[in-house]
Order: C-alpha cells, then sequence, then structure tokens
C-alpha cells in the first residue's frame, strides 16, 4: 500500500513540475512538431530532370502532330483528286468500276478524318504535357531558390 503510494506520489510530482513549467514543454512541443525539410542539391537536380524529361515528351508529340498533319494534308490532297475523279465518272454512265472508284474516294475520306483526328490528340496531349511541364519547370526554379536559402554556402562556392 505505501509503495502505490509512493509510485502515485513520484507521478504526481513528476507531471506537476511539468505543468509548472509552460515554457519548457511548448518550447520542447514545438521542436518536436516543426519538420526539418531542406531542399538539397539533389532534390533540385530531381526536380530539374522531371521537368526536363517532360519537355523532351513535349517535343515528341509535337513531331508527331506536325508529322501526322503533313500526312493528312498529302491524304486531303489525294482524297480531293479520288472524289472530283469519282464525281466525273458517275456523271454518265454507272458501272461496277466506277462505284469502287467513288467507294475508294469515300474511303480516303475516312482514312482523312482519322488522320486528323490522331493529329489533334497529340497536339491536345502536346498541350497537356506543355503545362505540366511548366508547372515542373517552376516547381524546379522554386526548389533552387529555397536551396540557396538552405545552404547559402552553395551560392558562395558558385560565386567565387
Amino acid at each position: 500500500m505505501m509503495n502505490n503510494f509512493l509510485l502515485l506520489l513520484c507521478i504526481f510530482a513528476g507531471t506537476s513540475v511539468s505543468a509548472f513549467c509552460p515554457a519548457h514543454t511548448i518550447a520542447r512541443r514545438r521542436l518536436q512538431s516543426i519538420p526539418l525539410n531542406l531542399v538539397t542539391e539533389a532534390d533540385v537536380i530531381a526536380l530539374v530532370e522531371e521537368a526536363e524529361k517532360l519537355w523532351g515528351k513535349v517535343e515528341k508529340l509535337r513531331n508527331e502532330a506536325n508529322d501526322l498533319s503533313v500526312q493528312a494534308e498529302t491524304l486531303g490532297q489525294n482524297a480531293e483528286i479520288s472524289t472530283a475523279d469519282a464525281i466525273k465518272s458517275l456523271k454518265g454512265s454507272i458501272s461496277e468500276k466506277k462505284l469502287e472508284e467513288a467507294n475508294d474516294a469515300q474511303n480516303l475520306s475516312i482514312d482523312l478524318g482519322s488522320l486528323v483526328e490522331k493529329a489533334l490528340a497529340a497536339t491536345e496531349e502536346a498541350d497537356k504535357t506543355e503545362t505540366l511541364a511548366n508547372e515542373a519547370l517552376a516547381a524546379s526554379e522554386r526548389a533552387l531558390e529555397q536551396h540557396l536559402i538552405d545552404f547559402p554556402e552553395d551560392d558562395a562556392i558558385d560565386n567565387s
């Protein structure tokens, strides 16, 4: 019974002492709750590499969209010629060969629509990726600024 009383007295004394020292406990809690996130050179490099990767993807998508547009332009010219020929040939008598020519012209127009749709999709994806690349570039610039704040000695080394 006496041991229990002493144990309770020690617990009470330990907790009541910290209750009378709020500045000490508040400071300790602040130190424990503030995460220390320094931006390292490796962090900055990783963000720059991510931005570069996205810009590479943008370039690839823009080139793909351009190639598809060129193909669509060529196919469009061929479809126009084929359609004009089919219209001329159908003005006279109708034959199986003339109907095949008209069908071929129609198929070229369908292929043209598909190519234009693919080019548009590649352009839209490039636009979205470009937005992400711009955001990644801005994030890398902010990280570099923070890195120079966190590690000012790195900036001093670069300036000497």
